[in-house]
């Protein structure tokens, strides 16, 4: 593999992938998509939705219980004109069932044994990224915003764009 040392810290970047693929796996357990959609782009987050809304019509909620990361590597770095690619083989594991949104009663899957699932994610970063401040201010109206929660301002409502400063989920299989 080509050395991405000057592109990325490894274990910094590691432990972000494994945060972005928690934090995606509780915002459709709590059907919040909007906490995540500053980690995704547009099609990841659409394909989310899309499973969220199934879920939401037949009246269910999606559990991941016990959810962590075994294992994530980097497994391929490429570089094209304009952005940074890396694929990541990330091995997670958790308990995974459907429950009955009003009943709470689980209606198909497993909710007692974890499984373990191998999951290969793609993070792309544009070359002309900015470096983030430490303290992060909405491009809205300035105030300051917790990026690691929900990435939306509390007070005007706008998303800050991490695909300004940071890598971005692309595609998770």
């Amino acid at each position: 593999m080509k050395d991405i040392s000057n592109v990325l810290e490894e274990s910094k970047f590691i432990s972000y992938v494994d945060n972005v693929f928690v934090k995606i796996h509780l915002a459709l357990t709590f059907n919040e998509l909007e906490t995540i959609d500053h980690f995704v782009n547009d099609a990841v987050y659409n394909k989310l939705k899309e499973k969220l809304d199934r879920l939401n019509e037949e009246n269910l909620i999606q559990m991941y219980d016990m959810i962590n990361v075994k294992n994530s590597y980097i497994m391929d770095y490429e570089e094209t004109e304009d952005k940074y690619i890396v694929k990541v083989n990330l091995t997670s594991r958790y308990v995974d069932y459907r429950i009955d949104k009003e009943t709470k009663k689980t209606v198909n899957g497993n909710d007692v044994d974890r499984i373990e699932k191998t999951n290969y994610l793609t993070f792309e970063k544009n070359k002309n990224t900015s470096t983030q401040p430490e303290a992060r201010k909405c491009p809205s109206c300035g105030s300051n915003m917790d990026v690691n929660n929900s990435g939306k301002c509390e007070y005007c409502g706008t998303i800050y764009n991490l695909e300004d400063y940071e890598w971005i989920l692309t595609e998770m299989k």
